[in-house]
């Protein structure tokens, strides 16, 4: 009702005002009455007609008439003050009393708002002239520059028009009231829903809101009947603006086909989100056309805050896993690894080594696994610390690994001892490989603080064509090892040959001088 009674106020005064306008607008085409002028009209009028009469009576010579006449029109005459008739010499030859003291000449002889004058004539000679001495007009009264009584008849036309085109209005919009077009019982029925529904004509002009619209979703936004549902703050689904091409009651109304699942919101009187899922069907008449739309709201706000809750424990969830398979990752490559040198641990290598095995020997794929031990460790912790005997391991370590790529293995065995497995590589390209290794170590200067050199012993032992045990492998490597420590140590030995030919460095030694060659 908020809605209409600011509508009849809103065009009571615009029918109000566009009448007062047409009678300024008349005013100024001079169809307004002029007080002053009908004056001025009405007094020579008067003068016209004494002047007629008077020159009748005097062509008789009737001087009582003529006086009698004289006093009566300054007595009953409107405005009057005095009346005089002068012959042709100037002399008074009858007036009114006091004529002699309102009377002036005028320049020119000339007429004047009060100043009459008009000539008498006995046939075609003159025979003087007839005063009449009027009051002075009254001052015209104006307001805002318009006669008062312009703005006084304005200012009721304006009062009591307003009043009459409110009561007639009140009378017209209840016959007009968009909620009669829909039937109570209709209403009474959408009301029981619990989804919004919204009836439009088809200018898109609101003719029915059910109770789950106006109460749950808007409140106090819902307009007023026969306005515009456009003109709501709706938005997209992004909380976007929604322009009114995008509707879907505009896209039901022309394309003639139902819109379906569109998701929407709007904000409600408390500022909150309100999510929608809105369907828009056209009402169409005996002849299929369009004459207006039914639109549902099914509010989705709690809905879309449980599954945003959801989505964001499953992102939490998520992360969590992750965290654990790092933190698991973590655990396993500490469990599987040396400490010091960050090779595979003893454990961890031969489970790793016994995969590598089964699957050479079901491939028939060439395998080797290799002992390799610092010489002359223990001199080196006790010339120099445990701490310089720890960098030499760790500096060894990273240099196998870098020779040995996955899915070759690296593994500390003990101590100073390193177990390597290779895959892939025959005999011949194993021992070229750990011959580079070899030299590889020797040519490193860095690891002691003399800059002196170490070195390393290294024996093999490769997969033959019958298949046999991880511990055979580590049996003969080990044996192939002893082979090249007994043999003078800083050399390479194959199981297989067990008589290992001696290098071209100098054997036997643990240093050899930084400058040496």
């Amino acid at each position: 009702m908020n809605g209409f009674f600011s509508s009849r106020m809103r065009i009571s005064v615009g029918l109000a005002s566009l009448t007062i306008s047409l009678i300024l607008i008349a005013s100024a085409f001079g169809l307004w009455p002029d007080k002053e002028q009908a004056e001025l009209q009405s007094r020579a009028t008067l003068s016209g007609a004494l002047a007629v009469q008077l020159a009748v009576l005097a062509s008789r010579n009737d001087a009582a008439a003529i006086q009698d006449t004289i006093d009566t029109v300054v007595s009953r005459g409107p405005g009057v003050l005095s009346i005089g008739i002068r012959g042709v010499k100037g002399e008074l030859m009858a007036a009114s009393r006091d004529h002699v003291a309102h009377w002036q000449d005028q320049p020119g002889g000339k007429s004047t708002p009060t100043h009459m004058q008009l000539p008498l004539s006995n046939g075609d000679k003159p025979a003087g002239r007839i005063e009449i001495a009027f009051r002075p007009l009254a001052g015209r009264d104006t307001w805002f520059g318009l006669p008062a009584a312009l703005v006084e008849f304005v200012g009721f036309v304006g009062f009591f028009g307003f009043i009459g085109y409110y009561l007639l209005l009140i009378r017209a919009l209840r016959e007009l009231d968009p909620s009669r077009a829909i039937p109570h019982r209709v209403t009474a029925a959408f009301d029981t829903l619990a989804e919004g529904v919204l009836i439009m004509d088809d200018e898109e002009r609101l003719l029915m809101a059910n109770r789950a619209f106006s109460d749950t979703i808007l409140g106090d936004l819902l307009p007023a009947l026969g306005s515009s549902a456009n003109d709501l703050p709706w938005l997209s689904s992004a909380s976007a603006p929604l322009a009114a091409e995008q509707l879907p009651w505009r896209i039901a109304a022309h394309s003639e086909h139902p819109v379906l699942g569109i998701a929407m919101g709007i904000r409600n009187r408390a500022g909150e989100l309100q999510r929608l899922m809105v369907n828009a069907n056209p009402i169409v008449d005996d002849s299929g056309v369009a004459r207006g739309v039914i639109v549902t709201f099914d509010d989705v706000t709690a809905l879309h805050t449980t599954n945003e809750q959801l989505n964001r424990s499953i992102r939490q969830l998520h992360l969590s896993q992750l965290k654990i398979s790092e933190q698991n990752q973590e655990l396993q490559l500490l469990a599987s690894s040396d400490p010091l040198t960050g090779c595979l641990n003893r454990r961890a290598f031969f489970e790793q080594a016994e995969r590598l095995l089964s699957d050479a020997i079901a491939e028939r794929q060439p395998l080797s696994l290799l002992m390799v031990d610092a010489d002359h460790f223990k001199m080196i912790n006790d010339r120099f610390g445990h701490l310089t005997g720890d960098k030499v391991l760790v500096g060894m370590a990273t240099l196998l690994q870098n020779f040995c790529h996955p899915p070759n293995l690296v593994g500390r065995y003990g101590g100073e001892e390193f177990c390597i497995a290779t895959a892939g590589l025959s005999d011949a390209d194993v021992e070229r490989l750990m011959e580079r290794m070899r030299i590889a170590v020797s040519d490193v200067r860095g690891w002691l603080p003399t800059g002196e050199r170490t070195t390393v012993s290294i024996g093999i032992a490769s997969l033959g064509h019958s298949p046999c045990k991880l511990a055979d492998l580590v049996k003969r490597a080990d044996d192939a090892l002893y082979m090249a420590k007994s043999g003078g140590r800083n050399r390479v030995v194959n199981w297989k040959h067990m008589h290992p030919k001696p290098t071209t460095q100098q054997a036997g030694k643990l240093f050899v001088p930084a400058n040496s060659s």
